[in-house]
């Protein structure tokens, strides 16, 4: 039986069409970069090949110069999600699903992207337009096929070729905004979906860090927040701060704080640990609504 070819997913995310490239997963970069020429193809179901200029720089290995041309074309929007089937030589297959779940009708191409129309309507089309002309579509079950699933699962599955759902997961976390610290880097595979499905709930406003409890936090009833998210705070000075722990009743609790080395810190969670029967795998959601007056909301989601 031949085995699948490498592949990764990315959710689409604003930055990636207001700035007009797309991030290739890290891990994928350190396993084929070696592969890559500074021109990728990208192709979609019954759809022409379209030129991609690959660009390299400190932050990684982009789809940079016709990114944008290809998402307009087959009216990406954020939230989408996309697979990317390598098949060697810097050429991808690509499956695009929209907010359905459900993969999209692909347009048939009368001409190549390189053709000079195309260009130009490119260049006039700004992101606000893109976002404004929008519109939902429903599933049609006779022709799409609502595969996002199964294919989460395969890529999951797969261990080879750049599909592990946990850097994937990483990168998509790091890409949303949300603050990780290193030692949460090697997520199971039950953990990865868990985390994912809540990160894809949250309805990001404020600066925001996701921890996944290990069982020294429990038993020593400290909970380490990670220097990304700390850097956000108006001043190292607070010897205490002021969490909202979002539950039934919506508790004020006041935590002590110890400052780190590497710039995070550790609240001090004894009461916490108690009133909600914290348990190691529970999952913190920390989002500093106040930085002047250091002020956490807290979202707990249980094991």
């Amino acid at each position: 039986m031949a085995s699948s070819p490498p592949q990764f997913f990315k959710v689409i995310l604003p930055p990636s069409l207001e700035h007009k490239k797309l991030r290739i997963p890290p891990k994928f970069v350190r396993d084929f970069g070696h592969e890559l020429s500074e021109d990728a193809t990208l192709a979609v179901p019954n759809g022409r090949p379209w030129r991609v200029r690959l660009k390299r720089d400190e932050g990684g290995v982009w789809f940079d110069d016709g990114w944008y041309d290809f998402a307009k074309y087959y009216s990406v929007s954020a939230g989408y999600f996309s697979v990317f089937k390598y098949d060697k030589n810097s050429n991808f297959r690509v499956l695009i699903f929209d907010f359905t779940a459900c993969e999209i009708n692909y347009k048939r191409e009368e001409g190549s992207k390189l053709d000079k129309r195309s260009r130009q309507s490119a260049a006039n089309y700004s992101f606000e337009n893109f976002k404004a002309k929008h519109k939902y579509r429903e599933c049609e079950p006779q022709i799409n096929k609502c595969r996002k699933e199964e294919l989460v699962e395969k890529n999951e599955s797969d261990d080879g070729g750049g599909g592990d759902i946990e850097y994937n997961l990483w990168d998509l976390l790091t890409e949303m905004g949300i603050c990780i610290s290193k030692k949460h880097r090697a997520f199971s595979t039950e953990e990865s979906k868990r985390v994912l499905k809540i990160a894809r709930s949250l309805n990001l406003k404020y600066p925001t860090s996701l921890i996944i409890l290990p069982s020294s936090s429990i038993t020593h009833n400290r909970v380490y927040v990670p220097a990304t998210f700390a850097k956000h705070f108006a001043s190292r000075d607070a010897k205490s701060m002021e969490v909202r722990v979002s539950n039934e009743r919506h508790k004020f609790m006041n935590m002590n704080v110890c400052w780190r080395e590497n710039g995070g810190f550790a609240l001090s969670m004894t009461e916490l640990v108690e009133d909600e029967n914290l348990k190691e795998g529970d999952i913190f959601i920390f989002e500093l609504i106040s930085k002047r007056v250091a002020v956490l909301n807290l979202s707990i989601y249980h094991l």
